[in-house]
């Protein structure tokens, strides 16, 4: 659970700092149960890769103490085998190659996650290349100057080869078991039979004495389409651990003599082991880069996609509002409202409520207009449309422009009576604005309606609801304006027209 917290936090906490030396130093002993010559040259060095995997988990926090604890560790496994000057070079000899690939890397901001080809592309050159290749070149003038008869390129190249392989294989491997951000498998029947044949296969080939079954030759070179398959089918986690497993095992069948590579210089078959594992490692772990970078393309592009259709989407929403909505007062215009004035018609006839219309028409509004000018007759239909917004604010009710300084208001109904109190209210709404005008008997700014009310049935049609709304209208203005009629019940039951550019559906 602390190790859990401390990889979320990005900072290595007391208990990492503890077990980090631990597993060094066990993989330190690990490796050197597998040597396979006299000088303790090994097929893949495990450690290094330990302090390079936590130093680009934690992003080179607290890398001094991490690298001071490993330091430790490693002069500490390494003294059973070596002298303590000899230890303690070698294990500074480590340590600079470790801290040359993370200085590389991040020199080239290369990616800790290592799930883009060009980051594990850098990694690569960085580490098991560069890095490694100058820690054997050291290493060798080391063990050199410490009485070993073996050639200098030949320690060189068996350092670099196992230090680099170390490096390829384990770090990915680490840093992938480490993660956060690798969801969790789901294997069916067929994942599981295939890595069940994957390992029975490696089992047998690496369990063959002399490279051979019966006479059948069964070489490591075998494995390396299961590596293929795996990385296909699996991603990073399983391919890494799949390839350290099978490099591991590698380096333990030659240390037991059963020679898998067939009957060569001990020398020769480390190179050879090398060379296997760094085929099965370019394929596996290689392949696996290449998918999670492309499974990782396809995200980000499901995601632009995802990105784009939400913006489309609002663009959409907006020229919606903006074609619904009248450009001078912001409320609904006319095309909204012959819109909505169907759908309610359809909607009462259906449910059998009532539906009311309120045709509603600035006073005067010509003689404001010349008087005041053009801008002040605008503001005051703005400001006509805001107060009558905030008069009808129910669900389902709609305030529009109808045209010039003509409103129209849909409200569900109940009775004529709430109809002509709701166009009272309104009356005395817009006179309370108090908006001088002084060609007005009023004295203010006025408005009169014209309220319609029905139930509509198949012998009405919108048209006559309209006409009839209007023609109230219109009485409203005879009578003397300031005040809210109410339409004629008896609303005509002749054929429909089509007048005001409404149908009948």
């Amino acid at each position: 659970m602390m190790i859990a917290r401390s990889l979320r936090r990005g900072q290595p906490g007391w208990l990492v700092c503890l077990l980090l030396p631990l597993f060094h130093f066990a993989s330190v002993k690990l490796t050197f149960f597998c040597a396979v010559t006299p000088e303790n040259a090994v097929v893949v060095w495990l450690p290094n890769a330990v302090l390079l995997a936590a130093l680009l988990r934690f992003r080179g926090r607290r890398a001094p103490l991490l690298c001071a604890l490993t330091f430790a560790s490693d002069v500490a496994a390494n003294l059973p085998a070596f002298g303590w000057q000899m230890a303690l070079l070698l294990s500074l000899v480590n340590q600079l190659e470790v801290l040359t690939t993370y200085a590389l890397m991040r020199r080239y901001e290369a990616s800790p996650r290592l799930q883009r080809l060009q980051d594990f592309v850098k990694f690569f050159v960085a580490g098991p290349v560069l890095a490694a290749m100058l820690a054997g070149l050291a290493a060798a003038l080391v063990l050199q100057q410490y009485g070993s008869t073996t050639p200098y390129f030949t320690l060189a190249r068996l350092w670099w080869f196992g230090d680099g392989l170390g490096l390829l294989i384990y770090t990915p491997l680490l840093l992938a078991l480490s993660g956060r951000h690798y969801q969790r498998l789901r294997l069916t029947r067929l994942d599981g039979a295939i890595l069940a044949g994957a390992l029975l296969l490696a089992a047998a080939v690496l369990s063959a004495h002399g490279g051979a079954i019966d006479g059948v030759s069964v070489t490591p070179t075998l494995l390396l389409p299961a590596a293929a398959v795996i990385a296909f089918r699996f991603g990073m986690r399983l391919t890494t651990l799949f390839v350290a497993l099978v490099s591991l095992s590698t380096a333990m069948m030659m240390t037991t003599g059963l020679q898998p590579f067939g009957a060569v210089p001990v020398h020769l078959e480390v190179v050879r082991a090398q060379e296997f594992i760094l085929t099965l490692a370019m394929i596996g772990i290689g392949f696996a880069v290449l998918i999670s970078e492309l499974q990782s393309r396809e995200r980000e592009l499901e995601r632009r996609v995802r990105e784009r259709t939400r913006e489309l989407e609002r663009s959409n929403h907006r020229l919606t509002a903006m074609n619904a909505t009248d450009g001078l007062t912001g409320i609904a215009n006319r095309r909204h409202f012959d819109e909505m004035l169907a759908a309610e018609w359809s909607r009462a006839r259906r449910t059998g409520q009532p539906l009311a219309l309120a045709m509603l028409d600035v006073d005067h509004f010509k003689q404001y207009n010349d008087y005041y000018g053009h801008q002040a007759g605008d503001n005051v239909l703005r400001q006509v449309a805001a107060e009558l917004t905030r008069r009808v604010r129910r669900t389902g009710d709609l305030v529009a422009r109808y045209g010039g300084e003509e409103f129209a208001i849909i409200a569900q109904a109940g009775n004529e009576e709430h109809a002509l109190a709701m166009g009272g209210l309104i009356c005395e709404a817009i006179a309370g604005l108090k908006l001088t005008h002084p060609h007005s008997p009023f004295g203010v700014l006025t408005v009169s309606l014209g309220v319609a009310i029905i139930v509509p049935h198949d012998r009405h049609c919108i048209a006559d609801f309209l006409r009839a709304a209007d023609t109230a209208l219109y009485r409203a203005k005879q009578l003397g304006r300031n005040r809210v009629e109410l339409a004629d019940t008896a609303i005509s039951k002749s054929a429909c027209s089509t007048a005001g550019g409404i149908g009948w559906e």
